[in-house]
C-alpha cells in the first residue's frame, strides 16, 4: 500500500514537470503565509493581551475575501492565470517587506498589521481559487486526486514548517523581523510562476464567464451546495478555534509562543499525514459519504481539548483533528473538478471558496464574545459543534452519500 502510494506521487512529479515546479513554489509560499499569520497573531496578543484584538485581526485576514473573491474569479477567467498569481505574490512581498522596515524605523503600529492583513484578505482568493483552477490544466483527470492531495500537503507541510519556524523566529528575532523571510519566499514563487507555460483560461472572452452561471451551477448541484454549506459552518468553528488556541496555549497549557506553535504544528502534521495517505490511494469510492463521516469525527476530536491541561495530550488531540480535516478538501475538490466545466473554473472555484472562507471572519467575531481566557470550555465546545455537526447533516443528503468522482470505477 505504501509503495503504491509513493509510486503515484513519483509518477505525477516525473511526468508533469510544470506541475512539479508550480507545486514547489506554492508549498514555499504557504510556509511564508503561515509565518506571517503566526507572527501577526503573536505580535497583537503580546501587545494587547486581548482575545478580541486577535479576533479582529482574523477578521481583517478573512473578511475582505468577500470582496476580493469576486475580483479573483473575474481575473482568473479573463486573464492568464499564471500571470495573475505572479502579480499576487509580488504585491504580497512588497507589503510584508514594510513590516521590518517600519519596525527598524520605530514606526510600526498595530494598525499597520491590520491594514496588511486586509490586503492579504483581498488577495487571498487569487491563490485559493487559482490553484484548483490551474491543476486541471497541469495534470490529467486520472491524477487529480493525487494532485489535490499535494495541494493539501503543500498547505499542511507549510503549516508544520511555518508554525515551527515561525515560533522559533519570533522567539529569536521578534515578530516584525520574522516575516522578512516570507517576503523573500513570495518573490521566489513569483519567479517560479513566471517560468510556467502560459495558462489562459479555456474559452477566454473579453468579459469572462458570467458569475450567474457559477451561481446556477452551485444551486443546481446537491453535492456542490451541501459541501459548500458544510465547510462554511466548519470554517466558523475553525475561525473560533484559531482565536482561542493561542489563549489556550498560554493560559491553560502555560506554554507561551512555543506551545502555540506546537499546537499549530500538530494540527498541520495530522493534516499532512492524512493528505499523503489519501493522495496515494486509487481514485474512486463514495467520497461524499467519507466527507460527512470525517467532518463528524473532527468535531468529536475537538471535544477532547475541553478538559485538557497538558501540552502532550492537547497536541495529540489537535493532531487527530488534523487527520480528519485534511481529506475533506481532497475529496470535495476531486468531486468539484468533475462537476464544474473548465470555462467556469475561475468563477466557480472563487465563488465556492469565497463562501466557505466567509465562515472564518464570522468565527473571529463570535470569538470576541465567546472567548474568556479564564473559562475557555464554552468556546471549545462551541467550536466542536460547529465543526462536527454539519457532517451529521451531510449524511442526510442522499446525492452526497452516493456520489463518486468522475474518474472513479
Amino acid at each position: 500500500m505504501a509503495a503504491a502510494g509513493f509510486a503515484r506521487y513519483y509518477a505525477l512529479f516525473r511526468a508533469h514537470g510544470a506541475f512539479r515546479r508550480f507545486w514547489t513554489g506554492f508549498a514555499a509560499a504557504v510556509t511564508a503565509d503561515e509565518i506571517v499569520r503566526i507572527a501577526f497573531v503573536w505580535f497583537v496578543y503580546a501587545h494587547t493581551g486581548s482575545a478580541t484584538a486577535i479576533g479582529w485581526l482574523m477578521v481583517c485576514f478573512t473578511a475582505p475575501i468577500l470582496v476580493g473573491g469576486f475580483l479573483a474569479g473575474w481575473v482568473l477567467d479573463r486573464f492568464d492565470r499564471r500571470l495573475a498569481m505572479t502579480v499576487d505574490n509580488i504585491v504580497r512581498a512588497a507589503a510584508i517587506a514594510l513590516v521590518p522596515l517600519l519596525h527598524a524605523l520605530d514606526l510600526l503600529a498595530l494598525w499597520h498589521l491590520y491594514a496588511i492583513a486586509v490586503l492579504f484578505g483581498l488577495l487571498m482568493m487569487i491563490p485559493l481559487a487559482g490553484t484548483p483552477t490551474l491543476i486541471p490544466s497541469l495534470v490529467p483527470a486520472e491524477r487529480r486526486q493525487t494532485a489535490n492531495a499535494l495541494e493539501v500537503l503543500g498547505f499542511t507541510g507549510g503549516g508544520v514548517i511555518g508554525s515551527a519556524l515561525g515560533g522559533v523566529l519570533i522567539a529569536s528575532w521578534g515578530a516584525p523581523l520574522a516575516v522578512l523571510l516570507s517576503a523573500a519566499v513570495y518573490v521566489f514563487f513569483a519567479s517560479t510562476l513566471a517560468r510556467l507555460p502560459p495558462q489562459p483560461p479555456p474559452g477566454m472572452t473579453t468579459s469572462g464567464a458570467p458569475l450567474g452561471a457559477a451561481i446556477r451551477l452551485l444551486f443546481g448541484s446537491a453535492v456542490l451546495l451541501a459541501t459548500t454549506l458544510m465547510f462554511f459552518v466548519f470554517n466558523i468553528g475553525l475561525g473560533l478555534m484559531l482565536v482561542w488556541l493561542p489563549v489556550f496555549a498560554d493560559t491553560r497549557l502555560m506554554a507561551g509562543a512555543t506551545g502555540y506553535g506546537l499546537m499549530l504544528a500538530a494540527f498541520a502534521a495530522g493534516q499532512m499525514i492524512a493528505a499523503f495517505t489519501v493522495g496515494g490511494l486509487a481514485p474512486g469510492g463514495r467520497l461524499g459519504l467519507r466527507i460527512s463521516i470525517a467532518q463528524t469525527l473532527a468535531g468529536l476530536c475537538v471535544i477532547v481539548l475541553w478538559p485538557t491541561r497538558d501540552a502532550l495530550p492537547a497536541a495529540i488531540a489537535v493532531f487527530l483533528v488534523g487527520t480528519m480535516v485534511a481529506p475533506l478538501t481532497i475529496w470535495a475538490q476531486t468531486l468539484r473538478m468533475g462537476i464544474v466545466p473548465p470555462e467556469l473554473h475561475g468563477r466557480t472555484f472563487s465563488l465556492l471558496r469565497m463562501m466557505m472562507q466567509a465562515g472564518r471572519p464570522i468565527g473571529g467575531v463570535i470569538a470576541g464574545v465567546a472567548v474568556d481566557p479564564a473559562a475557555l470550555g464554552g468556546a471549545i465546545l462551541l467550536s466542536a459543534a460547529l465543526i462536527g455537526l454539519p457532517g451529521l447533516a451531510g449524511l442526510a443528503v442522499r446525492d452526497l452519500r452516493a456520489v463518486r468522482p468522475a474518474t472513479g470505477p
